[in-house]
């Protein structure tokens, strides 16, 4: 659909009714600049989750996303979160009847809409919201945080949350904001150094608790590149996947071009769980454009546009970033500062089954099954794997279908939950995209990528030189077994990888048909 079209289709104002007219800013008032002192007393601690502790990131399985009413967000972006997920939204019991109506005459699946009854200050549910980890005894818990914000009942949603869900319950006591809090979910994060100035201990002090209590054990705190009054991460870079991590770019007569390309130069050499470089994708904001502060909701990535002739380009780099999901724009009351992300916070699947891979790069050589795949399934749901589920499929880039190969557990006891599978190799050098699909007993069935696929460039094999021509199954020989093996492909018209196709040529006239098992017959009668 022509990207005009779709903004005129998307673009609503949020309604006058939706909202008040004295809401509190994202940033502090006069009044609360008065009272920053109250925020050291608002915070609970408790002992931290029992370990090993993995913080959740963004872009897993979401099963809700936490809002509150009066909206900061339309009703069109709430209907469009409900098609998938449970809307859960904070409201107060004076309130929830206008909170319904104005959901319904939005068109919301009121299916998907749970309210949790209780006063709110604010609408910044990312900042405020709960944070959530799988902890030692495989239970996914909220373990909260103190707002930055001198605003108790915003304080109290993580709690709220917690015994809405029934969910284990946890406190630091740092002092925090959720939009400058990113996450890999494989133990690194990364905020702006405003979190070391917020909390009055030593910085080594903040470093250790995100450590015991949200298992971060490399923790990114740099100086925020873009010189405002927030200082949150959210307005400048984001996760998008734990290989991947989005930078925002500045033209060279930008005031803060070389704080930001300072940033994406720090990020482009630091390294991921796997210790190899991040893949950085950049997105060009001129005039401060808000389209790092997008929320990444299961399948779809749903990005603030502002109308302007950069919306596109914005759009176009998160396809290209996350082929396969489904990039969404939406308008709204967003500022450089306060978009859809600081409205927005997703609230995980509880029994979800983690799936974790390290993405075959781009120099990764063949084996002489092919290129390995291996990954981590652990499903929460305590309900078994089924194994017949576990594949990758893959394609060439420019196919329309999808091969598919299973996945194998692994025997070592070194990789526990680990399950291992080749992509078969490629004749030539060529650019592959694959998909590891997983499935547990309770109905779950999770990819990775959670929506679209990985891709990277396929080096030629070394092992199909190694192979002689009619030699299907390598075996060293030819023999009865390379005939009949070599009549079933060509009449299937399938082979199981490259290699065999190659070495199936046995006439070497770049067509394989009855003439090459003929050829065949003979080569083995008369060696």
């Amino acid at each position: 659909m022509n990207r005009i079209l779709q903004f005129l289709l998307i673009i609503s104002p949020i309604l006058p009714s939706d909202r008040i007219q004295d809401e509190l800013p994202i940033g502090l008032t006069e009044e609360e600049k008065s009272r920053v002192h109250e925020i050291y007393s608002m915070g609970r601690q408790t002992d931290p989750p029992p370990g090993p502790v993995r913080n959740i990131a963004e872009y897993e399985r979401m099963e809700g996303v936490l809002i509150r009413y009066p909206f900061g967000i339309s009703t069109e972006l709430i209907a469009e979160m409900s098609e998938d997920v449970t809307i859960y939204c904070l409201v107060s019991s004076s309130s929830q009847n206008s909170a319904n109506s104005s959901m319904i005459n939005g068109g919301v699946y009121m299916d998907n809409v749970q309210y949790v009854l209780g006063s709110t200050d604010s609408y910044w549910t990312r900042d405020y919201g709960p944070w959530w980890v799988v902890d030692g005894d495989r239970n996914v818990s909220v373990v909260d945080h103190t707002y930055n914000r001198p605003r108790p009942n915003d304080n109290e949603a993580p709690l709220k949350i917690a015994n809405h869900l029934n969910s284990p319950y946890f406190a630091s006591d740092v002092v925090h904001a959720g939009g400058n809090y990113m996450t890999d979910g494989m133990g690194i994060a990364a905020s702006s150094d405003l979190v070391y100035d917020e909390n009055e201990i030593s910085n080594a002090s903040v470093n250790q608790i995100m450590d015991d209590y949200f298992g971060i054990e490399t923790y990114h705190v740099v100086p925020d590149p873009n010189n405002t009054y927030i200082d949150h991460i959210d307005c400048w870079g984001k996760y998008l996947s734990p290989t991947k991590v989005l930078i925002r770019e500045v033209p060279t007569s930008h005031a803060q071009y070389d704080e930001i390309e300072a940033i994406a130069n720090y990020f482009g050499n630091s390294t991921n769980k796997w210790g190899e470089p991040w893949d950085v994708f950049r997105v060009y904001t001129p005039n401060n454009q808000p389209y790092t502060n997008s929320t990444i909701l299961n399948h779809k990535i749903l990005v603030p546009i502002t109308g302007g002739i950069w919306d596109d380009d914005a759009l176009e780099m998160y396809e290209s970033a996350m082929p396969g999901y489904d990039v969404i724009p939406f308008a709204g009351s967003w500022e450089s500062t306060d978009a859809l992300h600081c409205r927005t916070k997703g609230i995980p699947d509880l029994e979800m089954l983690q799936v974790m891979h390290n993405p075959l790069n781009d120099d990764t050589e063949p084996d002489n099954e092919g290129y390995l795949v291996s990954v981590y399934v652990d499903p929460l749901s305590g309900e078994g794997i089924i194994s017949d589920s576990m594949k990758v499929f893959w394609r060439i880039a420019g196919d329309l279908d999808w091969n598919d190969v299973h996945l194998f557990e692994s025997l070592s006891q070194e990789e526990p939950n680990t399950w291992v599978g080749w992509i078969p190799p490629l004749a030539d050098e060529g650019q592959l995209q694959y998909f590891i699909q997983t499935a547990d007993s309770s109905g779950r069935i999770e990819n990775s990528p959670l929506a679209g696929w990985h891709e990277f460039i396929a080096l030629a094999p070394n092992a199909c030189m190694e192979w002689n021509i009619g030699d299907i199954n390598n075996s060293g020989e030819l023999n009865i077994t390379d005939i009949l093996l070599l009549a079933d492909y060509v009449i299937a018209g399938e082979f199981p990888g490259a290699c065999p196709q190659i070495v199936a040529d046995v006439n070497q006239d770049n067509s394989l048909n009855i003439f090459d098992v003929i050829f065949l017959v003979n080569m083995v009668l008369q060696p």
